[in-house]
């Protein structure tokens, strides 16, 4: 199954179910394809967090205020859905979304740490020192920012099932998130287990 028709077929309704689904589409964002930079780089995943919160008549009650895509953040009146699988790129990095106007939730999962790999050397580009593996997210914008002279869409998801046995790290809290009354932060760690990473190592 495409990771498009994954997100399409999403529907968030419970927490049992947000964690249920969670690691469906962690298991396929980390391990089953990668992010195409025209015939320059693969961008293959490691590190994802997911963000996820409920508008103001949605059957689902989950408050994210962190979320940047939202009504009454940085926007006034009503804030467009993206569509399914929407690159959209922030202060923070890079999320894939998949919100749903039907049940009015914005969802995405950030890019947290991943792997570029070079389709000119064959080989995966070390991102920090001695390590092909990068948890800078805002750092992909040495890769995934500009846009293609022809119109032609030269960032795309491929899809790409692994060999390697999809299994993942115990889930964790995300990083530097904290809880929120109602839209003031407070000093308090958010401790929903909503970060994933893959467990095997990157390999072409």
């Amino acid at each position: 199954m495409t990771l498009k028709t994954i997100l399409e077929n999403v529907s968030l309704t419970t927490q049992q179910n947000i964690e249920e689904t969670f690691e469906v589409i962690a298991k396929a964002l980390l391990y089953d394809g990668y992010i195409k930079i025209r015939n320059e780089y693969r961008v293959y995943l490691k590190t994802i967090e997911f963000y996820l919160h409920a508008e103001e008549g949605s059957p689902l009650n989950v408050s994210d205020p962190i979320v940047y895509h939202r009504n009454g953040k940085y926007h006034d009146g009503k804030v467009p859905y993206f569509p399914i699988m929407t690159l959209h790129a922030h202060v923070s990095g890079f999320d894939i979304t998949f919100e749903n106007e039907v049940l009015k939730y914005r969802a995405s999962a950030l890019i947290r740490a991943y792997a570029i790999f070079d389709e000119n050397t064959k080989c995966f580009i070390e991102t920090k020192k001695g390590c092909k593996y990068d948890d800078r997210s805002t750092y992909l914008y040495n890769y995934l920012n500009g846009f293609s002279a022809d119109g032609s869409n030269d960032i795309i998801w491929v899809d790409q099932v692994s060999s390697a046995k999809h299994e993942l790290n115990q889930p964790a809290p995300r990083r530097n998130v904290f809880e929120y009354v109602g839209e003031k932060k407070t000093n308090k760690k958010d401790t929903r287990l909503w970060s994933y990473s893959r467990k095997n190592d990157i390999e072409i």
